[in-house]
């Protein structure tokens, strides 16, 4: 799709089943989702498997003169003995980045929204049983409140420790990770802002060109239900006090403005726009 200038593809990891939705969503209530099951089966939700239907991806926004890939998914080869949905993955996703056109190198940022397992994955590969890092001529950028939250709490274990290992400390030695403070202006048409709840140091980026805007919204929302019934977190936020605030606040900017909601996790047709219906609250308008 266009942006304005921009245009935006996605790079895809998984595409299929996710989690038991109670398992997932805690407060999903089946007599509350039943009026939606019109629009959720079969694309988003499952009920024959007992399970969701989800996406991981990345985002790719090709402006004149700058490329940014927008979270790099789970990674392949990597141990993630807390998780084994996302464990040793062997998917085609940089097959998938050539498929698009886009060489790792073509790469000028890469900007992590948080750094849960699925969201820096590709930060690095396995070169020669050696970890490094995907995009050799990017900036890695996360906002330094995530950062150190992740390395600053307690003694990290289990999967965060994998990760800070194998995903962040290559990028870490190579010179290209940048901390920043958000708001945060990759360029003049993207600018990073603070969006805590999912994590406590969770952001995200408003794309801005010409008469379009979207926002590339990492885990405030993960589900298109989310979106009806925004009170719902998942269970895999940390922050649950701030989550629920932040996702109804920029829910309301994007029905307020028509802009693109661009999230990680939504199966076909992965994004949409947010309308408000007077009896119903937000609704997603998917097109």
């Amino acid at each position: 799709m266009r942006v304005g200038s921009a245009e935006v593809l996605r790079i895809e990891e998984y595409h299929g089943l996710g989690f038991p939705p109670k398992a997932f969503l805690p407060d999903w209530d089946d007599q509350l989702v039943e009026k939606h099951l019109h629009w959720m089966v079969p694309d988003h939700y499952a009920p024959d498997e007992g399970r969701l239907v989800g996406s991981i991806h990345s985002w790719l926004i090709k402006l004149p003169n700058l490329t940014v890939l927008v979270d790099t998914c789970s990674g392949n080869h990597k141990n993630r003995p807390d998780s084994p949905f996302f464990a040793m993955m062997n998917s085609r996703y940089l097959e998938n980045l050539a498929a698009a056109g886009v060489d790792p190198d073509d790469i000028d940022y890469v900007f992590c929204t948080h750094l849960h397992i699925d969201h820096a994955g590709w930060n690095t590969r396995l070169l020669n049983g050696q970890w490094v890092p995907t995009f050799r001529n990017s900036k890695y950028v996360v906002s330094r409140t995530e950062f150190e939250r992740l390395v600053g709490e307690g003694s990290p274990s289990g999967d965060d420790l994998n990760l800070i290992a194998d995903t962040i400390q290559p990028i870490i030695d190579s010179g290209q990770w940048l901390p920043i403070d958000a708001p945060f202006h990759l360029c003049d048409e993207l600018l990073i802002k603070a969006s805590p709840g999912h994590t406590h140091g969770h952001c995200h980026l408003t794309l801005s060109s010409g008469d379009g805007r979207a926002v590339f919204s990492g885990d405030i929302v993960h589900h298109p239900i989310q979106v009806h019934i925004p009170s719902w977190n998942s269970s895999a936020c940390s922050a649950t006090d701030a989550a629920i605030p932040t996702r109804i606040r920029i829910l309301e900017e994007l029905s307020e403005t028509g802009t693109w909601l661009m999230p990680v996790h939504f199966a076909k047709p992965f994004c949409c726009r947010v309308g408000k219906a007077q009896d119903q609250g937000f609704i997603c308008v998917m097109e």
